[in-house]
């Protein structure tokens, strides 16, 4: 293949798949004409990489910043489904509703708006494999790891889903990786090893499902990591300069890795000198020893059993017919054991190194081990010991013999007892200096003494006792000697109980740092590595937990200048791991201290940390190390340690505080600045929980203090909270008493405006019990950012509550009069079916039953507020009502002040199948309360009055359909169902994208308007609404607004557009698209309708959403025609529209046709061209699916308008 080209055809075949809509990106494909040889081979070729496009990967991922990734955002970089049934893969996309049985979001941007492969769904008999296979690829390295992000469910006991991933070169096929049985939920990372191939060869992915059960496979995320031929480069003398390029180190040649291209390290005269063992056709002088518990046998994987954790190949060969030899326990339960393999008598000849090259595979349990000895006549040593699940493939090993004498090697295999796993051996080479004795060495007795306990017990080191495993590493000691405890991980180093599980050039050890950065004593530290891939260091604790909720982790450690340093917290039942924490090399060798709060997990959890270092630094010394490890506050049955209180504005630190672990949602302390800042001081520190953050896999994220000692006595808890985004969850304020549920105080769900806002609620609690305070966050969605700040406690009850949903409790109203006030949600039976707060029928409101059967002709029911503190400003107290039918009765507003009650508010209701608005003012300089007097005068059968979101907030009311968006967003809101919504900001506060620094209002940073952040929307023209109150017909009204589309320099597709919608339809009134201007433009709007409606503000990203923001202020919606000069010419459905944002579409358009040479692209193209400029016809109008806009223009229904005016006394 040669020349540029668009893959068209793979763009319209996959437009056209069922499903979501997928859209793809076009990728240029081999521009400079490389020769099909050179296509696919992990070496860029051309200028631009794009011999690297369409390979199973593309040349590069921009969201994950990784070369030769396939994140599927837009392309199947060639994958191609080969399944036979209906059992297929497909591309796909999340969604938070079905968190627990698939994927509710990807693996690339941990959101709803990214890409996938996933299974097909069907149900298929007896069985069927979805099989997804990659393009043909060329040339791996030795080096070369293949990982991919995956999500299974749909798990059963009896048959789990399998993922399988295979190999195929030639003739030959190899299975390079299996998912563990436990490998369910959430996203988990698979790593496998292709070793060297020659010539090509493709991957495939395959997915079985057995009847009748369903299964769900997910992928992402596919990434082939050091796989092409090394880079020239210039060696040093201690390096083997390949012909092709790349050095080698003089020790590793002749060792069973190819690490030159074309092998040459592998062959000539000097490897002839080495004796290789890859047990093919013998076992080349080594010898299984008998009088073990277990033998170690030679065979290949063709003949070894069906097994999760043993080789699927050999080394040598790297195929199914390689014999290597093993030991293994089938299944678990079984005692275990150890096997010898010894070697020759030897014996290291003079002035030459004597050292053994080995390939290690040890998969399936972190407590099966391989020790290598020396053994002399009466004497054992131990000179290297490796443990832990290394992973699915055969690992490089090598160790020095430094013995004057003649020695055997003794290679111990070790499999617990109780664990299934292998342990298996290929390719024993032994250096030049290693001579073959025909002396024996007599045996010599097992180095390890009986222990007085069982296998599946710990003994402790004074010999006081026994202990179960679960008790050992639990933070508490058990032994006398505490010995239980001494190789958990906390140390000054010895080694602490860290074991290296590093299978690449570098590795942990322990040494002596004195000279090392002027430092004395035992530390952690990096150097050069035995394993051959290029991966981190790494090294892990042993099974740890449970952990307490002040559980943290302390340490001193230097990166060095370049180094780079990351601990982690591995899942051993999911075999997932999350890093907790990293640091980077900051120029300097300065010594730095960390505290990394682990809080309570439970058991078993292990901590890994994995490091990566230059080690050409000057002088070759050291410089990643750690001097200092321990656990602080982590036994779970300890009491926590004494705390401050509550009081907290986080600035120094987390006070009594604790992160509540759940899966990867977590608080945060966060600085700003930043497109969040602090309450405090506007630079400070706050708690963040952000749903997009990575690694945030969780629902909820939780808040818990330290136990609070009660007084018996109410206090009032103060705090600061933000809830912002387009698509925010809840904010939840709980309390627990000790041995008691958690009860919630206080909520917000949804979006809150980019501010911060003030919150209060009494905490009541028994004296002498203790309590804990907890603030939830509950993710409905991934765009968005729940903060807390400046936390204060003060005795006793608070004020009354100024902002009330019901979604908790009555918020302090007292209810009178001849009827009842219940408090309910949408399930009830009767009343409305959904809240105004939610807009679902879990959402909470107060009704009153209004229906004719009750004895007396009219009824009363009064609702009164707690008290008020003076307020000399004035305030607007502002509440939703649905009234179902019947006769609308009246609703009354009294404010009491010094004892005088004054009518402020008399409203005739207006029944109707909505939520409405009320609003009155005041101004108040005493303390104060407000009654609700509900009146009616016989209403029809099962009648109802509801009641929602009283607020009481500081600025004057504004009129129907008005808003300056100074204090609040007056009566427009959120509409219910599945919309982001728009968020209230200053212009003063940062966001993510470019937005106006002034309001148009106040024309200053301190003023406030509404706005869309459009990079938050994602592709696929997704759309934020906000809608006003209902409003009554009117037959010519004027509404005006501000608004700010700013996209100078974008070929931005972005759309603001006015609609009107009634239960008749929805149609377009007004529409902008694309740059507007720098600055504020106002428009104004003829608005008619002969039924009550909604105005509409709609915010759509277009097909390829940038960083820009929609913005509107200063709303305006009065009775008659609007003023001269200000009208717009305005037909029904019209639109004005920018010419320049036209211009700029239709040039990127024309501009991507010049680029096209397959003809079916250009076909297809024109039918996307005719598409989009199809859905901008003038004509055309947005209208709700199922109805017609002109059925909307003749409705003739007339109902009572509400009434804009306030009866005051």
């Amino acid at each position: 293949m040669s020349g540029s080209r668009l893959l068209g055809g793979l763009m319209l075949l996959e437009v056209l798949t069922a499903g979501p809509l997928f859209f793809v990106q076009a990728a240029f494909v081999n521009r400079c004409g490389s020769v099909r040889t050179s296509l696919c081979d992990f070496v860029c070729d051309c200028w631009d990489c794009s011999d690297e496009n369409q390979c199973g990967y593309q040349k590069e991922s921009v969201p994950l910043g990784t070369q030769f990734t396939c994140d599927f955002e837009g392309t199947s970089c060639g994958w191609e489904d080969v399944s036979t049934t209906a059992f297929r893969w497909t591309p796909a996309r999340a969604s938070i509703s079905t968190w627990g049985t698939k994927p509710p979001f990807d693996h690339t941007l941990g959101t709803d708006q990214g890409w996938y492969m996933s299974t097909t769904s069907q149900t298929v008999k007896p069985s069927a494999t979805a099989k997804l296979t990659s393009p043909t690829m060329r040339e791996a390295a030795a080096t070369c790891e293949i990982r991919a992000s995956y999500h299974l469910s749909g798990l059963s006991a009896t048959d789990p889903p399998a993922l399988t991933l295979e190999l195929s070169y030639g003739n030959t096929t190899i299975t390079l990786w299996r998912s563990p049985p436990s490998s369910t939920y959430p996203w988990r990372e698979l790593v496998a090893y292709t070793g060297r191939i020659l010539g090509t060869f493709q991957v495939t992915f395959s997915a079985t499902q057995t009847y009748p059960q369903r299964v769900q496979l997910a992928l992402d995320d596919v990434e082939f990591r050091n796989c092409g031929r090394p880079r020239a480069q210039a060696c040093t003398p201690e390096e083997h300069q390949c012909q092709r390029g790349g050095c080698v180190a003089l020790d590793r040649l002749c060792d069973g890795t190819e690490d030159c291209w074309d092998g040459e390290d592998e062959r000539g005269a000097n490897c002839t000198s080495f004796s290789s063992c890859p047990f093919e056709s013998s076992w080349c002088g080594w010898e299984a020893l008998p009088h073990q518990s277990l033998t170690w046998t030679r065979h290949s994987s063709l003949l070894v059993s069906s097994s999760l954790v043993g080789p699927t190949r050999d080394h040598s060969t790297n195929s199914q017919e390689g014999i290597f030899v093993s030991i293994s326990n089938p299944r678990l339960g079984l005692p275990g054991g150890r096997a010898w393999l010894a070697s020759p008598s030897l014996k290291a000849s003079k002035g030459a190194l004597c050292h053994l090259v080995l390939y290690l595979h040890l998969h399936g349990s972190g407590a099966n081990s391989l020790n290598i000895y020396s053994r002399t006549e009466g004497t054992m040593e131990l000179v290297r010991s490796r443990s832990g699940d290394l992973g699915n493939y055969w690992f490089r090993e090598k160790v020095d013999f430094h013995v004057a004498e003649t020695f055997q090697i003794i290679l111990e295999g070790v499999i617990a007892a109780g664990h299934e796993g292998n342990v298996a051996l290929d390719d024993l080479i032994l250096s030049p200096g290693c001579v073959v004795q025909s002396s024996n060495i007599s045996l010599t007795p097992d180095p390890d003494p009986p222990s007085s306990c069982s296998q599946e017990e710990f003994a402790c080191r004074n010999g006081t006792g026994c202990l179960g495993s679960e008790l050992v590493c639990n933070f508490k000691a058990e032994c006398a000697d505490a010995s239980d405890e001494a190789d958990c991980g906390a140390t000054a180093f010895g080694t602490g109980g860290w074991t290296d599980l590093s299978v690449g050039r570098m590795q942990w050890t322990v040494q002596n740092a004195s000279g090392w950065l002027n430092s004395a004593g035992i530390s952690l530290h990096l150097q050069e590595g035995p394993g051959q891939m290029l991966s981190l260091a790494r090294a892990a604790t042993p099974v740890l937990g449970p952990s307490g909720l002040a559980c943290a982790l302390e340490m001193n450690f230097t990166a060095g200048p370049q180094g780079f340093l990351a601990l982690a917290v591995a899942d051993e039942s999911l075999g997932t791991g999350r890093w907790v924490w990293y640091a980077l090399g900051n120029a300097t060798t300065g010594w730095s201290h960390a505290r990394i709060p682990l809080g309570a997990r439970a058991r078993p959890f292990q901590l890994e940390l994995l490091g990566s270092e230059d080690r050409n630094s000057p002088g070759g010394s050291p410089l990643l190390t750690i001097r200092h490890i321990a656990f602080v506050d982590c036994d779970a049955s300890a009491a926590l340690p004494e705390s401050s209180g509550l009081s907290c504005n986080f600035e120094t630190g987390w006070c009594g505080w604790f992160v509540e672990q759940s899966g990867g949602f977590e608080w945060e302390r966060s600085q700003g600045p930043g497109w969040e800042q602090d309450h405090t001081t506007g630079t400070g520190f706050f708690l963040l929980a952000d749903p997009s953050a990575p690694g945030a896999d969780g629902l909820s994220a939780r808040l818990v203090s330290a136990p609070q000692a009660a007084a018996g006595n109410d206090s009032c808890l103060s705090f600061w909270y933000r809830l912002d985004g387009p698509q925010i969850g809840t904010l939840n304020l709980l309390v627990k008493s000790a041995g008691g549920p958690a009860h919630v105080l206080w909520t917000r769900t949804g979006s809150q405006g980019a501010v911060w806002r003030h919150a209060f609620s009494t905490v009541s609690h028994q004296a002498g019990q203790n309590f804990q305070v907890i603030f939830e966050a509950l993710r409905n969605g991934f765009l968005g950012s729940v903060a807390l700040d400046d936390i204060s406690v003060v005795p006793g009850a608070c004020s009354a509550q100024i902002e009330c949903s019901f979604e908790t409790d009555e918020c302090g109203l007292v209810f009178g009069g001849q009827q009842a006030w219940v408090r309910q949600n949408g399930t009830g039976g009767w009343g409305p079916l959904a809240d105004h707060t939610l807009g679902t029928p879990q959402g909470h409101y107060l009704v009153l039953n209004t229906s004719g059967d009750t004895s007396a002709s009219s009824q009363r029911a009064t609702l009164r507020s707690g008290v008020f503190p003076p307020w000399p400003r004035t305030h607007c107290v502002t509440f939703w009502y649905y009234l179902s039918s019947g006769n609308p009765g009246s609703l009354r507003a009294y404010v009491e002040e010094g004892g005088r009650q004054k009518e402020v508010l008399t409203k005739s209701l207006v029944p109707g199948e909505a939520w409405h608005f009320v609003s009155f003012g005041t101004q108040i300089q005493r303390d104060w309360q407000v009654t609700l007097l509900a009146e009616r005068g016989g209403g029809g059968p099962a009648s109802y009055l509801a009641l929602d979101d009283l607020y009481v907030q500081e600025g004057a009311c504004s009129e129907p359909g008005s808003c300056d968006f100074e204090w609040s967003t007056c009566g427009w809101s959120k509409p219910p169902g599945d919309w982001y919504s728009w968020d209230r900001k200053e212009g003063a506060t940062p966001s993510q994208s470019p937005s106006p620094k002034e309001d148009h209002t106040l024309g200053n940073k301190a003023g406030h308007y509404i706005y869309v952040d459009i990079a938050l929307l994602g592709l696929g023209r997704s759309a934020a609404r906000l809608t006003s109150e209902p409003l009554p017909s009117t037959t010519g009204s004027c509404l005006r607004f501000h608004y700010h589309m700013d996209f100078l320099g974008q070929s931005s597709q972005a759309e603001l557009r006015v609609k009107l919608s009634s239960l008749q339809g929805e149609r377009t009134l007004w529409s902008a698209v694309g740059h507007q201007s720098r600055t504020w433009k106002n428009q104004s709007l003829l608005v008619s309708s002969l039924t009550e409606f909604q105005i509409v503000l709609e915010a759509t990203s277009g097909a390829w959403p940038s960083s820009e923001t929609i913005a509107v202020d200063d709303i305006s919606y009065v009775a008659g025609l609007c003023s001269v000069g200000m009208e717009e010419s305005q037909e029904a459905g019209s639109s004005s529209r920018n010419t320049d944002s036209e211009a700029g579409l239709v040039a990127g358009v024309v501009c991507s046709v010049l680029l096209v040479v397959a003809a079916a692209l250009i076909v297809g193209c024109c039918l996307k061209k005719q598409r989009v400029l199809g859905e901008r016809q003038p004509a055309e109008h947005a209208s709700a699916h199922g109805f017609d806009n002109i059925a909307f223009r003749d409705d003739v229904v007339i109902i009572n308008s509400i009434s804009a005016g306030l009866e005051t006394e």
